[in-house]
């Protein structure tokens, strides 16, 4: 589609250089920010509170038949000391086996499912001034099957990478340090390590499922994107991908520190406590939305660059890189 434009681009020579600077800024300009689409990042948190609901479900049910008959209620686990608290992990260590079966399986549905208010988000983001209904939800429907396959990649990809430094990386630290406490430290080293592959993968997951969503690209054409996308601005993409991150885990700390805080029990209580557990969600729904918006762009900025590289080596020039 943008091949015509690229020749005319190109034939008059420098001064199409010149004229290629708009372009590479306007596209960014365009899309629209977090807080500009409300309602799409509305129905994100909406799905992700339900799901986060009833993959938590078991565990509730289960402390629910430990607490259930005390007269407090589940207040009894936040008293100091923690003694009720300990004996719930005890008594959970037992069926850990089977509540990693549930939890496990019920993530990866959840996950699976949240593909459709991802893809609506995402559609949501990459369409400038007024939104139709039907228009973004063709392009979140067309989008859903190589979401789907790139998802599935990714997730095989970060266990992968997890697994690859996990395991060797623990054995090591068994067989060098002898010290239960250098060991501790030697092994939380290695799974940093871990972690920062697979936020890697994610990083560039997130910026393929951009293009994929916002240009209509297949799976191939969608991973290369967001390949250049990540080397066109590697330091711009991880700093508004862990900043926000770090935003939504801070919010997710607070979320959970105003549980502590209300207890739990009966009555005003508990809406406190569930109030701060929404909070919490609904602003890390927000921070991630805008992360996606910062991809969209981040995708749109490194388009000029493909498209003029292989022409000359003049287009290094590029400014919209």
């Amino acid at each position: 589609m943008s091949e015509p434009a690229e020749e005319g681009a190109t034939v008059p020579g420098g001064a199409a250089a010149a004229g290629a600077d708009p372009p590479s800024a306007r596209p960014a300009a365009r899309r629209p920010a977090a807080h500009e689409r409300l309602g799409a990042v509305g129905l994100y948190f909406g799905y992700r509170a339900l799901a986060s609901l009833v993959v938590a479900a078991p565990l509730s049910v289960f402390a629910a038949q430990v607490v259930g008959d005390h007269p407090r209620g589940d207040a009894i686990l936040f008293d100091p000391g923690g003694l009720m608290l300990s004996e719930l992990a005890r008594l959970g260590a037992r069926a850990a086996g089977a509540f990693a079966a549930q939890l496990g399986g019920g993530a990866l549905l959840a996950a699976a499912l949240g593909l459709v208010p991802l893809a609506l988000l995402l559609a949501a983001l990459s369409q400038p001034g007024p939104l139709s209904a039907q228009a973004v939800g063709g392009r979140a429907a067309r989008a859903l099957g190589p979401l789907a396959l790139l998802w599935g990649v990714a997730l095989a990809a970060q266990v992968t990478a997890a697994a690859l430094v996990l395991l060797p990386g623990t054995k090591l630290c068994a067989a060098l340090f002898s010290v239960p406490r250098s060991r501790d430290l030697a092994a939380g080293a290695v799974a940093a390590v871990a972690l920062a592959h697979v936020a890697a993968i994610g990083l560039l997951h997130d910026l393929a499922r951009a293009a994929l969503v916002a240009e209509q690209r297949g799976f191939y054409t969608a991973v290369a994107r967001g390949l250049d996308a990540l080397r066109a601005a590697p330091l711009a993409a991880a700093w508004a991908c862990a900043s926000r991150g770090a935003l939504a885990a801070v919010a997710l700390a607070g979320g959970a520190w105003g549980v502590h805080l209300a207890g739990a029990g009966t009555g005003p209580r508990v809406a406190s406590a569930f109030a701060a557990q929404l909070a919490a969600l609904a602003a890390a729904a927000y921070l991630r939305a805008s992360w996606l918006a910062a991809a969209l762009r981040l995708v749109d900025r490194s388009a000029p660059a493909q498209e003029l590289a292989p022409r000359s080596a003049a287009g290094a020039e590029d400014p919209g890189g």
